[in-house]
């Protein structure tokens, strides 16, 4: 949330959540999130790693993604100032940490109002196996929950599942 919130304001539009890790802008993907956890005796350890497409014009993508991917620059038709940029991005990410600690649904809420997927036909690949149904929901500790067409709920981790086009 705190990625699509920064990103959306200089291009005048809001940035959508496509699960498990991607901010797309008017349609196209705009940036990527990658998290890595660790646990030790100290506790737990998180690194957050957050790509955004600033500078890039269309000429300068790969012809394979030029109708999948897109920039800041690309969506608000000005230059965005990254500084600027990485500030509202930090601010935004101690919003929603100090958020999460108080009232993990409003956290939840706010995903459903950005995410691309809810309420929306998907197919997943699940260690090696197909899966399709209706996105319903997310799970902050557990994933995506789909209602599969098979019938039942089930819930999927974004460890070992890939979202299928």
């Amino acid at each position: 949330m705190a990625t699509a919130e920064a990103i959306g304001k200089p291009a005048n539009s809001e940035a959508t959540i496509k699960w498990p890790n991607d901010i797309i802008l008017n349609g196209k993907k705009v940036a990527g999130i990658l998290l890595e956890s660790e646990i030790d005796n100290k506790g737990n350890t998180y690194i957050i790693g957050i790509g955004i497409n600033c500078h890039q014009k269309k000429d300068s993508l790969p012809a394979e993604l030029q109708s999948t991917a897109t920039s800041v620059d690309m969506e608000s038709r000005s230059v965005v100032d990254r500084v600027s940029l990485a500030k509202r991005l930090l601010a935004s990410i101690d919003h929603w940490l100090e958020v999460a600690e108080k009232n993990s649904k409003e956290v939840t809420d706010r995903w459903r109002e950005l995410s691309v997927q809810l309420g929306h036909r998907i197919t997943l690949l699940y260690n090696g196996r197909k899966f399709a149904g209706n996105c319903i929901g997310i799970d902050p500790e557990n994933g995506l929950i789909i209602q599969l067409e098979t019938g039942g709920v089930r819930m999927f981790d974004a460890v070992h599942t890939t979202v299928i086009r």
